[in-house]
């Protein structure tokens, strides 16, 4: 994976995500990618601590590894929409069933990237759905 995003100083690029995920390996690359990248980047190391995260933060993007001590990604995204919160969910993961898991369910996720995730395609995939959303002067976090 490569760490060189390009630089945009959209609106877009200046929102709020959070990563939550127990590889601190995985948590350090992709929150270091996307703070390169322009975003305010919030990070959770299992669950319980996304949910606070969320709840103190109020991420535009939240994005969860579905296997995680405590709740799992699944369980967050689905709690995350009864906060009233009205986020960008990404889940992601490296296990094959929690990968069909994640997909078939309805916790509001709008993808499930495959772990390691993939850099570029994570950030054209935010270029994509924040660019049109974020783009309005009340866009900004």
């Amino acid at each position: 994976m490569t760490c060189d995003p390009n630089h945009d100083s959209s609106p877009a690029m200046r929102s709020r995500l959070l990563v939550a995920d127990d590889d601190p390996e995985q948590l350090a690359e992709v929150g270091e990618y996307l703070r390169r990248a322009g975003f305010d980047v919030v990070t959770a190391h299992d669950g319980f601590h996304a949910l606070e995260q969320i709840a103190e933060h109020r991420p535009r993007v939240i994005m969860l590894d579905v296997n995680m001590p405590g709740w799992d990604g699944v369980r967050v995204a689905d709690a995350a929409r009864n906060l009233d919160h009205r986020a960008i969910i990404i889940l992601m993961t490296a296990d094959a069933d929690a990968f069909r898991y994640a997909s078939d369910t309805d916790c509001g996720a709008v993808t499930v990237f495959e772990k390691p995730v993939a850099l570029q395609k994570l950030m054209s995939f935010l270029r994509s759905v924040l660019g049109e959303i974020e783009a309005e002067p009340s866009g900004a976090v």
